[in-house]
C-alpha cells in the first residue's frame, strides 16, 4: 500500500559520472589539459610536487605546493586550478569556485579551463551554471567532441532536458557515427524521452560495435528491467560487472533485478556488495534497507536507513523513508514527527512529503492533524489513490482517543520522486496550511527578488541599493557605508553585466521570509558562480533584504 520513496539504482551511473572530489581534483591537474606548465619554470617544481600529492590524496601537502606554485608565478592557470582542486576536495565550495574564476579569467576562452570549470560546478550542484561554461569551452573548440557528448550528458542527468541531449547528441553521431559512447549517451537520452524501441535499437547498435563495453550493457539492462525482462537485464548486468568488477551503479541494478525476480536473499548479497564499491553513497544502504522492510526485517532496516543518513544527512528521500518506517513500528514517533516535517520544511512542494506527515501524526493519535496533512498531499497529487486511502484511515479518531493505526507499509519498487516546482510554496507547519497572508509575502518578495536582480542587471545604484533594510549588515561586517561605496564603484564600471536567479527557493520563517538560490554573475571575462541566501524582513510597509550571504 504504501510504497518507499527513493532514488532507484536504475537511473544512477549511468550519464554523466559525478566524480568524487578526488578524482575531479586529478581530472583537473592530471591532464595536464591547459598549457605545458614546468619545464624549467621557476614553479614547475611545485606544480609537479603539488600533482603528485593530490593524486595521493595528500591535500594540505597539494595546498602547500599549489600556493608555493602560485606564489612564484600569480600567473599560473595551473596553480589556479590546483588550489580549485584542493580547496574543492577540502569542502571550501566558494574558494574553489573563486579559484576556477581566476584560472577561467587568466586564461579566458581556454576550453580546457572552462570544461574543469563546468566539471567543478557540476560537482557543487550548479548544473545551470555548468551549462554556461560547456557553452562557452564548445563556441572555443565547435569541433570538440567530448565537450559536446558532456554537454548532452549534462541536459540529460542534471538538468532533465531529454530533447537536447538528443539534439546535440544526433550532431555528434554525425560527425563521428561509430563512436560507441556518444550512441550510448542517445540511447540514455531517447530513454528519458519515453522513446523506448528507439533507445533499444541504438543501444543494441553499439553493443554490436562493442559487445563487452559495461556501461552499454547496463543501459540496455536497465531498459528490460524497464519492461519486465528481468532474466535478460540480469543476463547483461552479469556480463557488465564481469567486465568492471567494480560497478557499484550495475551491482545495485542487479539487486533489482534480482528483487524483481522474487530472490530477495539474493539481491541483499547484491546490495550488500555494491556499498564497499561506493563507500560514501547512502543509496546501497537505501535499497538494502527498503528490502529488508519489505521482508519486515524492520530493526535492521531500520539501521541500514541510519548508515545511509549519517553518510547523507540532507537526503530527504531517506529522511522521508526512515519517517515512514518509525511511523509503521510505533517507535521513536517523536524523531518520526520531526523527520517528517523536516522534509515537508525542506521541499514542501513534494505530496509524498506531506504524505508521511499525516502517517506519522496518525501514528501518534493525532486524526485532525493527519487529515490536513493528507488533504495537502492530494492537492498535489489528485489522482494518487495511495494518498486517498491513508486520508481514508484518517476519517475519525479511534474509540477513547487513542493512536489510530497505520496500515503496514507495502514497499514497492522504488519509483522517482516528482520534481519540485522551480519556486517551493513556504514550508508548512507540521500539520496546518499557511495563512494567507504568508503566501501573499511569499509571491511579494518573488517579484522583489526578480526587481532586485533587474536593479542589479540594469546597473541602476540607487534602485539597487533602496533593495537593503535599514538594518543591514554586509557579510564582511564592514561599515554600511564602505560597503554601498564599494557596490556604487562596481556598477559605475564600464561594461555590461548578467545576474541569473536560477531555482530560488522561498520560505516564511517567523516574521521573515528567507530566499535561496543559485546565483551566476558575468561581466566581461569574469563570471562567477555561488550558492546564495537572502532575509528579506518588512520595513515601512516594503519588503528589503536584512541579511546576505553566500552558502
Amino acid at each position: 500500500m504504501y510504497r518507499s520513496r527513493f532514488c532507484p539504482a536504475l537511473i544512477l551511473g549511468v550519464g554523466l559520472v559525478f566524480l568524487s572530489p578526488a578524482a575531479v581534483g586529478d581530472l583537473m591537474i592530471g591532464s595536464q589539459a591547459v598549457t605545458a606548465e614546468g619545464g624549467g619554470r621557476a614553479d614547475g617544481d611545485a606544480l609537479a610536487r603539488g600533482r603528485s600529492a593530490l593524486r595521493l590524496k595528500n591535500f594540505e601537502q597539494a595546498e602547500k605546493e599549489f600556493s608555493e606554485a602560485y606564489r612564484q608565478n600569480p600567473s599560473s592557470v595551473e596553480a589556479m586550478l590546483g588550489m580549485a582542486a584542493v580547496s574543492h576536495v577540502q569542502g571550501k565550495a566558494k574558494l574553489a569556485r573563486d579559484w576556477m574564476s581566476s584560472a577561467v579569467a587568466m586564461a579566458p576562452g581556454q576550453p580546457a579551463v572552462l570544461q574543469a570549470q563546468a566539471r567543478l560546478l557540476v560537482e557543487q550542484g550548479l548544473p545551470a551554471a555548468a551549462e554556461e561554461s560547456y557553452r562557452a569551452a564548445i563556441a572555443s573548440r565547435p569541433d570538440n567532441i567530448q565537450l559536446k557528448i558532456d554537454l548532452a550528458t549534462l541536459y540529460a542527468e542534471s538538468l532533465k532536458k531529454p530533447g537536447q541531449a538528443v539534439s546535440l547528441l544526433r550532431e555528434v553521431l554525425r560527425q563521428r557515427p561509430d563512436l560507441v559512447d556518444a550512441s550510448y549517451q542517445l540511447g540514455l537520452a531517447l530513454s528519458m524521452e519515453g522513446r523506448t524501441e528507439e533507445a533499444g535499437r541504438v543501444l543494441d547498435d553499439a553493443l554490436r560495435r562493442e559487445p563487452g563495453n559495461p556501461r552499454v550493457l547496463h543501459a540496455r539492462a536497465l531498459m528490460h528491467l524497464k519492461q519486465g525482462q528481468n532474466d535478460r537485464a540480469l543476463e547483461l548486468l552479469d556480463k557488465a560487472l564481469a567486465q568492471r568488477k567494480d560497478f557499484p551503479a550495475a551491482m545495485m541494478a542487479r539487486g533489482d533485478a534480482l528483487q524483481a525476480l522474487g530472490r530477495s536473499e539474493q539481491a541483499l548479497d547484491a546490495y550488500r556488495r555494491a556499498i564497499p564499491m561506493a563507500p560514501s553513497s547512502a543509496l546501497p544502504h537505501a535499497l538494502l534497507a527498503q528490502t529488508l522492510q519489505r521482508l519486515k526485517r524492520y530493526g535492521e532496516a531500520e539501521k541500514a536507513y541510519r548508515e545511509a543518513l549519517r553518510l547523507e544527512p540532507d537526503n530527504l528521500r531517506v529522511v522521508n523513508n526512515l519517517a515512514v518506517l518509525l511511523a509503521s513500528q510505533k517507535s521513536a514517533l517523536d524523531e518520526a514527527l520531526s523527520l517528517a516535517r523536516r522534509a515537508v520544511e525542506k521541499e514542501p512542494g513534494r505530496g509524498t512529503y506531506f504524505d508521511t506527515l499525516g502517517l506519522v501524526l496518525l501514528a501518534r493519535g493525532d486524526a485532525g492533524g493527519a487529515r490536513q496533512a493528507f488533504e495537502r498531499a492530494l492537492s498535489m497529487e489528485p489522482a494518487n489513490a495511495e494518498f486517498r486511502q491513508h486520508l481514508s484511515q484518517a476519517g475519525a479518531p479511534s474509540a477513547g482517543g487513542g493512536a489510530v493505526a497505520v496500515a503496514p507499509i507495502k514497499a514497492s519498487a522504488p519509483t522517482p520522486p516528482a520534481p519540485a516546482p522551480s519556486v517551493p510554496a513556504a514550508a508548512q507547519a507540521a500539520s496546518k496550511p499557511v495563512a494567507p497572508a504568508a503566501d501573499d509575502a511569499l509571491r511579494v518578495v518573488a517579484t522583489r527578488l526578480e526587481a532586485w536582480r533587474v536593479a542589479w542587471e540594469s546597473k541602476d545604484a540607487n534602485r539597487y541599493l533602496a533593495f537593503y533594510a535599514s538594518s543591514f549588515v554586509p557579510a564582511d561586517k564592514r561599515a554600511r557605508g564602505a560597503w554601498e561605496a564599494d557596490r556604487r564603484s562596481k556598477l559605475d564600471k564600464k561594461g555590461d553585466i548578467r545576474v541569473q536567479v536560477n531555482t530560488p527557493a522561498i520560505k516564511a520563517v517567523g516574521e521573515t521570509v528567507s530566499v535561496t538560490f543559485e546565483q551566476r554573475y558575468q561581466s566581461g571575462n569574469y563570471s562567477d558562480a555561488a550558492r546564495k541566501q537572502l532575509e528579506w524582513v518588512r520595513e515601512a510597509g516594503e519588503w528589503k533584504i536584512r541579511r546576505e550571504q553566500q552558502i
